[in-house]
């Protein structure tokens, strides 16, 4: 022990400004001043495509992609304007590019999805050299550490929504990226692999044929799970018209993205309107619940499988 420091505190406030210097603190006087964690932390928040959307053209003409790697806007939430993340674990962005345009092909350990909104045959994403397609509605995934990225030759502009890991991988300290020597990875031939993309057509198609959801959450509710994801799961529920949802709380995030239709969600104290495009966020431990007066249909992208894992999720 070192005997060069004097421990001869005559009072607390001596104790903690010796902490202080020392890049400690005392456990017992809780969280530090101006930390956002637990409890409290992360609140509901809700964005308006249609709000959004007029800037998303807007960066269009503004930024260029010598400028931005990704011509996004990332979605933080709204009580925790500091932390990297629409949820603890989970972000969400709005994305677009534009005609003939080509964003750079990158890679890094976050995992990561793409759910689309607006775009024309001629829009894909490049996952490890293969095009897929992304039409409205589709979900394509991109697990961590594979190449991708985006090309648009539909003659008009495209828009979806990205949903990746990133809170959670930075907490960790796990986060490496990694830029495409050549910038961009050429589009090969070879067969898809079917667990990185969900057609809207079949995934309509087998939602329309689900039997009612066991706990009455959704009406309907169909997991997208071909490919597993260690740290979120992804799913596409459905709403009757009129009937609302049962409530949920639980430990996990989960984060909205709506396919269809129009409605409303209530989640701790706040309540939400929505429609297609929107998308909206029911942190941990909030209970909420969802209605649609003409029915709806809501993607839904949830880090239950990480809480699972280490016998957390509640």
């Amino acid at each position: 022990m070192s005997t060069t420091v004097s421990t001869d505190f005559r009072s607390l406030d001596e104790l903690y400004g010796f902490l202080a210097r020392h890049s400690a603190r005392a456990g017992w006087e809780g969280r530090a001043p101006g930390a956002r964690q637990g409890p409290g932390a992360f609140r509901p928040g809700h964005w308006d495509y249609s709000e959004l959307f007029p800037a998303l053209e807007a960066a269009g003409r503004l930024v260029d992609t010598e400028l931005a790697e990704r011509r996004n806007f990332v979605l933080i939430n709204p009580a925790n304007a500091s932390h990297v993340g629409t949820s603890s674990t989970l972000i969400a962005a709005y994305q677009m590019i534009l005609p003939d345009e080509r964003a750079r092909s990158h890679r890094h350990t976050a995992n990561a999805l793409r759910f689309i909104l607006d775009t024309k045959p001629g829009v894909y994403t490049t996952v490890d050299g293969l095009p897929y397609p992304m039409l409205p509605n589709d979900v394509v995934l991109t697990p961590g550490w594979c190449w991708h990225g985006h090309a648009n030759e539909s003659g008009a502009s495209a828009y979806w929504i990205d949903v990746l890991d990133v809170p959670l991988t930075m907490t960790l300290d796990a986060m490496i990226f990694e830029p495409y020597p050549e910038g961009y990875e050429p589009a090969g031939d070879g067969a898809l692999n079917p667990a990185f993309i969900y057609s809207w057509s079949e995934t309509e198609a087998a939602l329309a044929k689900a039997a009612p959801a066991a706990d009455g959450f959704f009406a309907r509710e169909i997991a997208l799970n071909a490919y597993r994801f260690p740290t979120f799961e992804l799913s596409m529920g459905a709403l009757d018209p009129g009937k609302a949802t049962t409530i949920l709380k639980t430990t996990a995030n989960n984060i909205y993205c709506v396919a269809q239709g129009s409605g409303r969600s209530t989640i701790g104290d706040d309540t939400f309107a929505w429609a297609r495009g929107d998308i909206f966020v029911a942190p941990a431990n909030l209970p909420h619940e969802h209605v649609s007066d003409k029915g709806a249909v809501l993607f839904r992208v949830t880090d239950a499988p990480l809480l699972r894992s280490i016998a957390w999720l509640r």
